[in-house]
């Protein structure tokens, strides 16, 4: 009886997303139009940077993914014995009407409901922000200002601000990318 119960659930809450997906004549299409605004940061970068009081070299990757319904952007950085890989993937929603984001990283999985974020752009700028905690454990922001300094330098200004918006924003780092030809 359980069963018979568990698979009448799984029909009722599959059924929608499966039915979408076989709609020959209503197939879903990527957010192209939202997703172009990131062009003018696609390419392969070589990166230097100053975060969290080290200095970081390596590299990033800003393409296509997903067969276009995603932005990834894959950094990978190195400061003395540390190797690190980042990855974010990036989609327009547009139930929400906002850019969503996911983070991968070569680190402790983040806490529930931390490892996505919100993005928007704010003129030419692409800003990021993640909810995480400040070093003293108090609920915080993370926020990264992505930019373009001219045709082939990407700055990225990452800030740390507490959640509730009062108190001190802190640089966290900052770094700058030159796009490799």
């Amino acid at each position: 009886m359980i069963a018979v119960r568990m698979a009448l659930w799984a029909a009722v809450l599959v059924a929608p997303a499966a039915h979408a997906q076989a709609d020959t004549s209503n197939i879903p299409q990527p957010p192209s139009r939202e997703l172009m605004r990131f062009q003018r940061f696609m390419g392969s970068y070589t990166l230097t940077g100053h975060y969290l009081g080290l200095d970081w070299r390596g590299s990033l990757d800003v393409r296509p993914a997903v067969k276009g319904w995603y932005v990834e952007w894959e950094i990978n950085a190195h400061s003395g014995p540390i190797d690190r890989q980042l990855r974010m993937m990036v989609t327009w929603d547009p139930q929400l009407e906002r850019y969503r984001m996911w983070r991968f990283e070569t680190f402790l999985p983040e806490p529930v409901g931390r490892a996505e974020g919100v993005g928007r752009f704010e003129g030419d700028e692409f800003v990021q922000e993640w909810k995480t905690f400040t070093p003293d454990g108090a609920p915080g922001v993370l926020r990264n200002r992505f930019l373009m300094e001219g045709p082939n330098t990407l700055v990225i200004v990452s800030d740390g601000l507490p959640e509730d918006g009062k108190g001190d924003v802190v640089r966290i780092g900052v770094t700058t990318g030159k796009r490799r030809m």
